[in-house]
């Protein structure tokens, strides 16, 4: 009964959906986004400390969405507007775990990223990589004539966890949103849209000590996350549990809910919480397939910090590139990301 139940729904959903899909060709612009083509998936972005370049994850793909393949990280130019590949030394495993290693020659598979400022004055970067196994790389943000990256370690987490994204602290530390077991079926999947159960849950890491798993942040399928250091706070999405919600890491309490269709990632930037959230089902994106473009309209949505109400809030058609992922604010604009789209997209929002 339940496969039938989920079977009538996505020939529903289907055929609703071909109705938002339509094919893009060529790279145009229109009066809604600015397109900038030439990328894989760019699902999740960082801005460097100059605020000159993005960082772009280049996502591959995951089971059992799609199938997994390597992707790649960049960096996007924002003066010149041209995108460039990020060049990758191979230094000491520093800021992993003592027993994870990389074969240099084997490419990564990113996903979430976070770039922070240590305590020592050093950038890094952590990255939740899907290819060749499951694990979260580090690397440090380092600039001579150019930005470029140096490894500096990783935390091996297969056969444990099947993260979607990560947020460090000043010391290197991470929570991640482990957001369903690695083996899910896609009709576990597609039924888990109805039923919004508890997939998933927030972890801990502290270097050279085991996961810590923060039971008080069981959800349905939690996606992007976000620490707010100074106030002790975690922002963390539920994409299935259609909310956003603000955890108090001292008291392990919520302390802010906003509610919102499938939200997908959020960045913390002038003290502002931004969410990409779909606006369309979730068993709408499940049919994009291999899509290049999968053309689903989205919102970004900016955030009160300390309580998460609703600031402002942008809608997009988004009739030229493919499911916004990610919103990045920037001088006037907001920079979007998508995990189905060869392109990324710049709005104008003053």
């Amino acid at each position: 009964m339940k496969i039938f139940t989920l079977l009538i729904a996505l020939i529903s959903i289907t055929s609703c959906s071909q109705m938002f899909m339509q094919p893009i060709s060529g790279c145009q612009s229109n009066d809604e986004l600015t397109v900038y083509c030439g990328f894989q998936n760019p699902e999740d972005l960082a801005l460097t400390p100059d605020e000159k370049f993005l960082i772009v994850s280049e996502f591959g793909g995951m089971s059992p969405l799609v199938e997994m393949s390597p992707g790649k990280l960049s960096f996007f130019d924002l003066q010149n507007k041209i995108k460039l590949e990020a060049s990758i030394i191979f230094g000491a495993n520093e800021w992993g775990s003592s027993n994870c290693t990389r074969d240099q020659n084997i490419p990564f598979g990113p996903h979430g990223i976070d770039l922070i400022t240590r305590k020592d004055g050093r950038y890094q970067l952590a990255v939740v990589s899907h290819y060749p196994t499951e694990s979260v790389e580090m690397f440090e943000l380092q600039h001579d004539e150019n930005w470029f990256l140096e490894w500096k370690g990783c935390i091996n987490v297969e056969n444990e966890y099947y993260f979607n994204d990560v947020s460090l602290d000043d010391s290197g530390n991470f929570y991640a949103t482990h957001m369903f077991d690695s083996n899910y079926s896609m009709v576990n999947l597609a039924w888990n849209v109805f039923a919004k159960s508890n997939t998933g849950l927030v972890v801990k890491w502290i270097k050279d000590n085991k996961f810590e798993e923060l039971e008080y942040t069981a959800g349905s399928f939690p996606n992007g996350i976000a620490l707010d250091q100074e106030n002790n706070n975690l922002v963390v999405n539920y994409n299935f549990g259609d909310k956003t919600v603000l955890f108090d890491l001292d008291n392990q309490k919520q302390i802010g809910v906003f509610e919102h269709n499938s939200p997908d990632n959020v960045i913390i930037k002038d003290n502002f919480v931004w969410v990409a959230n779909h606006d369309h089902t979730a068993l709408s994106a499940l049919t994009c397939g291999k899509k290049t473009n999968c053309t689903l309209p989205f919102s970004i949505n900016q955030l009160a910090l300390d309580n998460l109400s609703l600031i402002n809030s942008y809608e997009f058609q988004s009739h030229n590139m493919g499911i916004g992922t990610i919103g990045l604010p920037h001088q006037g604009s907001i920079w979007i990301g998508s995990y189905r789209s060869d392109r990324l997209a710049r709005a104008e929002i003053q």
